[in-house]
């Protein structure tokens, strides 16, 4: 009997199908939740068998966050130094918003915090919030180091009110997420950063 040709063979093995399988997974998760999304689809559409799938991510739960991780990384991962606490805050910002304002990036929130697994949506949430706060920490380095942090002001708690209100703007209000917008809220929130007095 001949032995059955595998959908992945001759492609190039690696990265490239790691990101064909996490760019499918953000499509699927968009279009059809979490609690709907198929590994099997997914493997179709990327071209791989659904066992390499499973070989590498074990559960939906760890794909879905291996594609959310990755999403949120490319957007977090390279701050600029502008010399100015507002000036990072809004370089950190401004891609955050871009992809929060796609509808790609819509949908994808959409899905991950409507599903009804309160520890998946967790998860999911400590996936976003760590992300987006290794940078924040680089932002708060420097600001201090220039006099311009408050000391005692935390810095998850300016995460979740910027990132929240930036959600908050895109999935409640249908609002767009324009510069100005955005710049009035890192305003306020320099208000309860910088130093007193």
């Amino acid at each position: 009997m001949k032995p059955k040709k595998r959908r992945d063979a001759g492609r190039a093995r690696g990265e490239p199908i790691v990101d064909a399988v996490l760019l499918h997974t953000l499509e699927e998760l968009a279009s059809a939740g979490l609690a709907g999304l198929s590994v099997e689809r997914i493997a179709q559409k990327a071209e791989v068998n659904k066992t390499s799938v499973y070989r590498r991510w074990p559960t939906r739960e760890a794909l879905v966050s291996a594609a959310l991780e990755r999403m949120l990384g490319d957007v977090s991962s390279q701050i600029p130094d502008t010399g100015t606490l507002r000036g990072d805050l809004l370089g950190l910002l401004a891609p955050i918003c871009e992809l929060i304002g796609s509808d790609l990036g819509k949908a994808v929130l959409r899905a991950a915090v409507t599903h009804s697994s309160a520890s998946t949506v967790g998860e999911l949430a400590a996936h976003q919030l760590e992300n987006t706060s290794k940078p924040l920490r680089s932002v708060m380095a420097r600001a201090r180091a220039r006099g311009e942090w408050r000391a005692g002001a935390d810095p998850r708690q300016v995460v979740f009110m910027l990132v929240g209100a930036v959600m908050h703007r895109a999935l409640l209000e249908h609002a767009p997420l324009t510069r100005r917008w955005l710049s009035n809220l890192v305003d306020l929130a320099l208000g309860g950063v910088l130093p007193r007095g």
